[in-house]
């Protein structure tokens, strides 16, 4: 049976995971987790939740998935070995390389390739292995046929429910460039799901995607695939969509009412409808609304005042909360401030521009809720108390391994001796332990203190609750390994080099690494190999399914090597025999990473994240200093889809309430593809290299574009070598 995988942004999120029937869940701590801005964990509040869900047999996962800087890998490695010795199930880790170092200083730990990491085909996959990774979770637009190929080679985790994206997991800098937090370190503002004028068009919501919910019929094909666990997003939501989304996906799995469970579902947290995915359909935006809209549950029928009246069966509780919509755009909300029967229709207290004839979503369903949230799983435990004169006082329980903790040697009582009554009532009394015990009592008339008794009760029921968690030790020497120096790399020294990515021949570059505008256009690679200097990359597409990177091979073996932004890159290049320049893509956030990267490439960059000084400090790798940044990969049309009327322009432009431009690349590999720059051009400037475009983030980069130029020689991002040497 493919497992559930439900997300546990805190306490209550988890629990509610574990009693709607979870096979998994993850989680995050404190720091080092991809969303920071969830509840998350302390490592005291986790060992009691992770105890609960072992209790059931359920699997805890630790996101550790961000980049880890120089002077946090002390913090990072605690961190992990703490939940390690604790008894967690795996760890997701985003960076490779910080992910074959744990595995080579704790052995039997297990490692989960987060989303973040890129994988999207078998190259990943081989990668992954490689470096000891034990799952992958595939990105979100992975194909069908991509993901049975990849469950050839590891365990392959998909998702099937919750928020997608806007660009290629782990290649989103929008919110770090245009806002200063960083997706990668966990602080995503979501900038994508702003208003956009595109093109000049009216302003909306032209990045934000729906989310995805994959429909009952598919979860058939995916398993087949051999997808090894479904994986919903949300920890960022609350606990009562945790509750929902679990009952969808399992009856999903085993027929059963999926229509019921999907409107829970839609209560609970809806954006826009849903979608199947950027891989299964091309309606995957919705630009009227970024946020929850429930349900439909009627159309207003009158406005009178505050008070509006709704045509509507429903039955309404104090506390529900409904959004009124016009054309899919808000126009207001509205309050159930008294209960109502529903006989047809109700009355709310509304705020905003309601008319006669907009449509009403209910987005707190107080009755629901409540509901989803009483579900309590319990397990059962027989348990046998001993209380016989001349004997300590002794009770046991089998919980799968038989538990037994002793008191007192008791004695005849002289008077009021301890009942087998006073027993069971003592021992069904569970305290914040999820079990359901059956009670047996042998006693012969002894003496009990009630004190006793319920200390004796409380230790057995804490051994029994810790039991079902194996806990670990930390092999000697386990810090050491994970923090040694990689291996030397024996290179031919050089002087500091420049590489230019760009779609058009480069000129006075050492390293000229071409970007096509279309894949499959012979002419374009012929003029720049014929036209550039120095040595000459191919860079590969972010996002690429095997078929299409078989199709990009014939032009690749022109060029000296190839500039890959994905892990698959590794692969890819050993197999074809070619040099391997590791993109900013890499996210090499790290002296570890960039050591043990090393050893794999000809050159490597650094993360688009460091500053001039962090990445100074590590040494041996390229910087970007000028041209311009790209923020995303869009694996799916803002256009809207429409191939066959398709009049997008190769170089478009995104503007945002603010008045920056952001300009958007079309690329064709098989189909189009999307890439957003920066507003602002990226320059070097001083002797520290500062980047101009990173602060003040409001200043005027609109001036600085020729859009003409662009559609020549879209992109140019030029970085040096720092420190000179390799």
């Amino acid at each position: 049976m493919t497992e559930i995988l439900a997300p546990a942004g805190g306490k209550e999120h988890l629990l509610t995971a574990v009693n709607h029937g979870a096979d998994a869940v993850y989680m995050g701590l404190k720091r080092f987790s991809a969303r920071a801005g969830a509840e998350n964990f302390s490592t005291e509040e986790l060992e009691y939740c992770l105890n609960y869900a072992h209790c059931f047999g359920v699997k805890v996962y630790a996101a550790m998935n961000t980049l880890v800087k120089d002077d946090e890998l002390n913090d990072f490695f605690k961190d992990v070995t703490s939940l390690y010795r604790m008894g967690v199930d795996a760890f997701i880790i985003q960076d490779v390389f910080l992910g074959a170092r744990l595995k080579e200083a704790l052995g039997d730990i297990r490692l989960h390739l987060s989303t973040q990491g890129g994988a999207c085909n078998k190259y990943g996959a081989r990668t992954a292995k490689e470096y000891g990774f034990a799952r992958v979770v595939a990105s979100r637009e992975s194909a069908l046929e991509d993901l049975k190929e990849m469950a050839k080679i590891v365990e392959v985790e998909t998702f099937v429910q919750g928020a997608l994206c806007t660009s290629f997991s782990g290649q989103c800098y929008f919110s770090a460039f245009a806002g200063g937090n960083s997706a990668n370190r966990g602080r995503c503002k979501q900038p994508c799901r702003k208003l956009y004028s595109l093109n000049g068009r009216t302003m909306c919501y032209a990045l934000s995607l729906k989310d995805l919910s994959t429909d009952p019929a598919a979860f058939v094909g995916l398993a087949e695939a051999g997808v090894s666990a479904f994986k919903i997003e949300g920890r960022m939501r609350r606990p009562e969509y945790v509750g929902a989304a679990v009952d969808y996906v399992r009856a999903a799995l085993e027929g059963g009412d999926t229509a019921v469970c999907r409107s829970a579902l839609m209560r609970t947290y809806n954006r826009g409808g849903y979608t199947a995915g950027v891989a299964r359909e091309k309606d995957v935006l919705f630009t009227s609304h970024p946020g929850h809209i429930g349900e439909k549950v009627g159309t207003v029928k009158s406005v009178n005042g505050n008070r509006i009246c709704v045509y509507s069966s429903l039955k309404t509780e104090k506390g529900d909360g409904f959004k009124i919509l016009r054309n899919g755009a808000e126009t207001g909300g509205a309050v159930i401030r008294e209960p109502h029967n529903g006989d047809g229709t109700f009355v709310a207290e509304g705020r905003g521009g309601i008319r006669a004839g907009d449509d009403v979503h209910i987005t707190t369903d107080t009755r629901l809720n409540e509901s989803l949230l009483a579900l309590r799983a319990q397990k059962k435990l027989h348990v046998s108390v001993i209380a016989l004169n001349g004997q300590p006082l002794t009770a046991s329980a089998d919980c799968g391994k038989v538990v037994t903790v002793s008191g007192e040697v008791l004695t005849k009582a002289l008077s009021s001796p301890i009942g087998e009554s006073d027993i069971k009532d003592c021992f069904t009394k569970t305290d914040r332990y999820p079990f359901d015990v059956n009670v047996s009592v042998r006693t012969d008339g002894v003496f009990a203190a009630k004190s006793v008794l319920n200390g004796l009760r409380r230790r057995l029921y804490a051994e029994c609750f810790s039991s079902f968690t194996l806990k670990r030790n930390i092999v000697e020497g386990a810090a050491e390994r994970f923090f040694e120096s990689a291996a030397a790399v024996k290179r031919e020294r050089h002087k500091k080099k420049t590489a230019c990515i760009s779609a058009a021949p480069v000129k006075g570059a050492d390293i000229a690494v071409y970007s096509p505008a279309d894949y499959g256009d012979s002419s374009g690679y012929d003029a720049f190999l014929s036209g550039s200097d120095g040595e000459k990359f191919l860079a590969m597409p972010v996002y690429c399914t095997a078929a299409e990177i078989e199709a990009i091979k014939k032009y690749a073996v022109r060029f000296d090597g190839l500039y890959c932004d994905n892990i698959g890159g590794i692969r890819i290049a050993r197999e074809w025999g070619k040099r391997l320049f590791m993109g900013t893509g890499f996210n090499l956030f790290n002296s570890l990473s960039a050591r043990d990267a090393e050893q794999e490439c000809a050159y490597f960059a650094y993360s688009k994240e460091l500053s001039a000084e962090e990445a100074d400090r590590i040494g041996g790798g390229f910087y970007a200093e000028s041209g311009f940044v790209k923020t995303m990969d869009l694996v799916y049309c803002p256009y809207g889809g429409d191939c066959s009327a398709c009049k997008a322009p190769d170089v478009g432009a995104l503007t945002d309430e603010g008045g920056r431009t952001f300009p958007l690349r079309r690329i064709k590999v098989s189909a189009c593809r999307f890439e957003v720059y920066n507003y602002a051009v990226l320059k070097a400037v001083s002797r520290s290299d500062r980047l101009v475009n990173r602060v003040p983030y409001g200043s005027d980069g609109l001036k600085t574009y020729n859009f003409d130029t662009l559609k020549k020689g879209f992109p140019v991002t030029e970085g040096r070598s720092r420190k000179g040497v390799v």
